[in-house]
């Protein structure tokens, strides 16, 4: 992927084991101006597609109003996922879109705190879902669930992005329990909100009849 200067040399600095800390630390030399999407993959480019897919799924399911800012890249990396990608790759205008400094606080510091949580819960087992062909599989069906993720339906991006997240964790831990875990809570997210464009759709047609 390249990346323009100001991305690249906005975050140079010492790479932490823990993605937790990864993030922490992207935080703070963040602080107090808004960040590009290119920025932020820059200072996480060699972390895999697991975090950037954690870092842009899970504020949906506590922020509203961002799906689509941060639930369109979700898409692509779970394409390039199961494409077989190594490198995760965005087009320019999605790297330039922006976070504000207080959005951007606040989104790292609940990925922060959640990737604390798993990491000290995760380990390595069921291996065969998240690596060859299962790691691909599970690449189209995030891509999915990111789809339906996007869709502004009222309380319907908790299930979702937290499915996302947690397929996620499997992949960077290698925890194909985690992953399985997040599928179906994808599975539910992707059920309500489908259940809900459905009954959006038959109630707009009872209108139509009435009116």
């Amino acid at each position: 992927m390249t990346l323009s200067n100001d991305t690249a040399v906005a975050f140079e600095g010492v790479r932490p084991d823990k993605t937790s800390v990864a993030i922490s630390d992207l935080a703070q030399r963040a602080r107090g101006r808004d960040v590009t999407v290119g920025e932020i993959l820059a200072a996480l480019k060699d972390r895999g597609f697991g975090v950037f897919m954690i870092l842009f799924a899970l504020p949906n399911a506590v922020i509203p109003g961002i799906s689509f800012i941060l639930g369109a890249p979700v898409v692509l990396f779970a394409l390039q996922l199961a494409y077989g990608r190594d490198e995760v790759w965005l087009p320019e205008f999605m790297r330039r879109q922006k976070l504000s400094a207080a959005l951007f606080q606040k989104v790292a510091a609940r990925v922060e705190k959640f990737l604390v949580w798993v990491e000290k819960r995760s380990m390595p087992r069921w291996a065969s879902i998240v690596s060859g062909p299962g790691e691909r599989f599970l690449g189209l069906y995030i891509a999915v669930v990111a789809g339906f993720l996007m869709m502004p339906i009222p309380f319907g991006n908790g299930l979702p992005a937290f499915g996302i997240a947690l397929m996620a964790v499997g992949l960077i831990e290698k925890d194909g329990k985690a992953a399985v875990i997040g599928m179906v809570l994808g599975f539910l997210g992707t059920l309500y909100i489908g259940v809900a464009v459905a009954a959006g759709v038959e109630a707009f047609k009872f209108a139509l009849r009435i009116f």
